[in-house]
């Protein structure tokens, strides 16, 4: 698997090289040239490490760490100074940063900065899959303890009409032509309608099974996205699934 290693800094020189040093050993490695750029491409690609210089305009590096480590908590973060002290070093510790090297930095420094990221990464995704599985487990063991699977009732919301039995959901008396995922994410907004569920549990309960915050995220957006084509409704209005920034999403009663 190639890795992906998205670099920061202002200046080109330098820039360049950590491209090149990257790519010669192996990884996927983009540049942007201040911390806005970076914010933009975080957005749109998976990257598993940023390599950001400190001093920059608009946005400088710890700032960055800081939205980065918020948006994407299980991406490894190493800042790169030529003005370093106590102080920033600090910060940049308590904000998350996997490491902090000093330019003119070496080639097998960043090297091995950069690996050492990358495992910390698969440790903390594992872990976290590993907790995943085992709350679901848990709430699998307690959801047969407490449902008669005789006695699966109809969930009603509002005009929305689900039978699970029946795999079965009509909408102002209307049948839904939905995907089984489909199926199963409206349901689980039905069964809590107004309450905001987190984009990991969302995959657990559409897909059956677990996976990161950031993975969920992507993933349970695109069936959000055809659950709302075909439910045909729009923001504002009532059984509309609403977007909630930085947790999931809800079913608006």
């Amino acid at each position: 698997m190639t890795h992906s290693v998205l670099v920061v800094d202002d200046e080109p020189v330098v820039r360049s090289f950590l491209v090149r040093v990257l790519e010669q050993a192996g990884y996927a490695a983009q540049a942007a040239t201040n911390g806005r750029e970076a914010l933009q491409r975080l957005d749109e690609s998976l990257y598993g490490v940023l390599l950001t210089d400190i001093k920059m305009d608009q946005l400088d590096g710890v700032q960055l760490l800081a939205q980065a480590r918020t948006r994407y908590p299980d991406m490894a973060v190493i800042l790169l100074t030529g003005h370093a002290t106590v102080q920033s070093a600090v910060e940049a510790l308590r904000l998350g940063a996997h490491d902090y090297l000093l330019k003119p930095a070496k080639n097998e420094d960043v090297l091995n900065a950069v690996a050492s990221g990358l495992e910390a990464r698969a440790r903390q995704r594992r872990t976290a899959r590993l907790e995943q599985a085992a709350g679901e487990m848990l709430r699998v063991m307690q959801d047969d303890l407490d449902t008669d699977p005789r006695d699966t009732p109809v969930i009603s919301c509002g005009s929305l009409q689900i039978d699970p039995e029946a795999f079965r959901a009509t909408l102002d008396g209307e049948p839904l032509n939905l995907t089984p995922t489909e199926f199963r994410l409206l349901t689980a907004f039905a069964r809590e309608p107004g309450t905001a569920l987190d984009y990991v549990r969302l995959v657990q309960l559409a897909c059956g099974y677990t996976c990161t915050r950031q993975e969920a995220r992507e993933i349970i957006g695109t069936h959000v996205l055809n659950l709302r084509k075909k439910v045909g409704v729009a923001p504002k209005q009532p059984l509309y699934v609403e977007s909630v920034r930085g947790v999931g999403y809800r079913l608006v009663p």
